[in-house]
């Protein structure tokens, strides 16, 4: 299956965030952040990695599920010896804990439909390792702890049988990538995925169109303009797949992926303007609004610098986290998988929130989450992968102010040979969507129209 990570349903999602640490990771780097414990104190600790829900069903139990996997396998400093998620809801004195089975490096914590009310809940996790050190996920416990919101209020919208034979077909191709060092070419090199390449990691639109592609075999970033000619390269300060985002006028922001990793913001000649470690998490994802923000789990983001080139501290970044993704204009949507379908909630332009839960067709379940895009109308543009056990492909739902679908496109699968998966597909205003697929032994990028019908 070429597009195996398109499959991040809700009962996979801790193996997912796994899968992604063990391939992308330089786990030991950052190590000690992850759990929120000193890296001097006992030896190496365990890292977490939780994808957090951001919308649930009232009423319903909730999983909650966590990995932990160490640095250093056999060190007793790093097993979990108990754990407890701890939830309150409005108008409680204090935290409920909730206990955890632990095994083989898994944590489940079973919510009971009580703590789970029409106005959501909060939580965070405490573990206590075999040697007795006690620890929080996220970083600050109860100061950082995760809010998750219900879809109390939000209509419910059907969506019909998908025709996997029925692509929407793009308008123009905007650049065409191939493999080479050359100005206008991309570096491709063996291994991450399973045609045996992997090319540029990411790319994003800049503020007057241009397409920004992040060329990290050839330590660059490539710059092209209308009719995919190429302007210019600017170097990229680290050999490794990075997700890169251009936001506005400010800088361009890029952040290593994986367990341990680095955000940056980049002059427009490239140079480096700040250096942030990122305290916790698996980094997928960042983008470029008031301050970078990264994105550390399934509906966490965290922002990572106080200041042009002054970072924040761990702790600190986790009590910035939202679940929803604040973009440069002030925007912010986010989507969640739930039973049987997905939901989606957005702002509109009054800063009132708007939502609906898709129900989706039989055999047919929510994969990776790419953007919920809020429009000025105050409706939105929600793109979102799709999968049954013998198809892949691209959801783009239009959705009007009062949250019913307006139309449905399926875009062809994207390229699995971007580092950065979540970002093949990127929203270009006003009614357009970028995607980048395979061609041949490059890829491209092609812009498809978002219909509302």
């Amino acid at each position: 299956m070429s597009a195996h990570w398109f499959r991040g349903g809700a009962r996979r999602r801790w193996m997912v965030t796994g899968l992604l640490a063990g391939l992308l990771a330089g786990a030991a780097a950052g190590a000690a952040f992850l759990s929120g414990a000193a890296p001097d104190l006992g030896g190496p600790r365990p890292i977490v990695l939780h994808a957090a829900p951001a919308i649930v069903e009232p009423g319903r139990p909730v999983e909650l599920a966590a990995a932990t996997f160490c640095p250093s396998p056999g060190a007793g400093s790093c097993d979990v010896a108990n754990a407890v998620a701890l939830i309150r809801v409005a108008g409680s004195p204090g935290w409920t804990e909730v206990p955890s089975k632990v095994g083989a490096g898994v944590l489940r914590f079973q919510v009971p439909a009580e703590l789970v009310p029409d106005d959501g809940f909060s939580y965070w996790f405490r573990l206590t390792t075999a040697d007795g050190a006690t620890l929080t996920y996220p970083p600050g416990g109860a100061a950082s702890a995760i809010r998750v919101v219900t879809t109390v209020g939000l209509p419910v919208e059907t969506l019909g049988a998908v025709d996997w034979d029925v692509r929407q077909r793009p308008t123009e191709t905007l650049v065409r990538l191939r493999p080479g060092s050359a100005d206008g070419r991309a570096g491709f090199v063996g291994g991450g995925s399973e045609d045996g390449l992997q090319g540029p990691s990411s790319f994003d639109v800049g503020p007057g169109g241009d397409l920004f592609v992040a060329d990290w075999a050839n330590d660059r970033i490539e710059r092209f303009g209308p009719g995919g000619r190429f302007r210019q390269s600017l170097p990229l300060p680290v050999h490794r797949p990075v997700d890169l985002a251009v936001g506005g006028e400010g800088p361009i922001v890029l952040t290593t992926l994986g367990v341990g990793a680095q955000a940056m913001e980049l002059g427009p000649d490239g140079s480096v303007l700040g250096r942030y470690p990122v305290g916790y998490g698996v980094v997928s994802r960042i983008v470029a609004g008031d301050v970078p923000r990264v994105r550390v789990g399934s509906a966490q983001w965290v922002a990572v610098r106080a200041a042009l080139g002054v970072p924040i501290r761990p702790d600190a970044q986790a009590v910035s986290q939202t679940s929803s993704v604040p973009l440069a204009d002030g925007a912010v949507g986010v989507s969640q998988d739930i039973e049987d379908g997905v939901v989606a909630v957005w702002t509109r332009p009054d800063g009132s929130r708007a939502g609906a839960t898709v129900r989706l067709p039989r055999g047919v379940s929510p994969g990776a989450d790419y953007f919920v895009r809020p429009l000025p109308d105050g409706g939105a543009v929600m793109a979102r992968g799709l999968w049954d056990d013998t198809h892949f492909g691209i959801g783009v739902f239009r959705f009007d102010a009062s949250g019913r679908i307006r139309s449905f496109e399926l875009l062809p699968e994207p390229t699995p040979r971007m580092g950065a998966p979540y970002s093949t597909i990127r929203f270009l205003a006003p009614g357009s969507v970028l995607l980048a697929v395979n061609d041949g032994d490059g890829i491209r990028i092609d812009r498809f129209p978002i219909e509302a019908r």
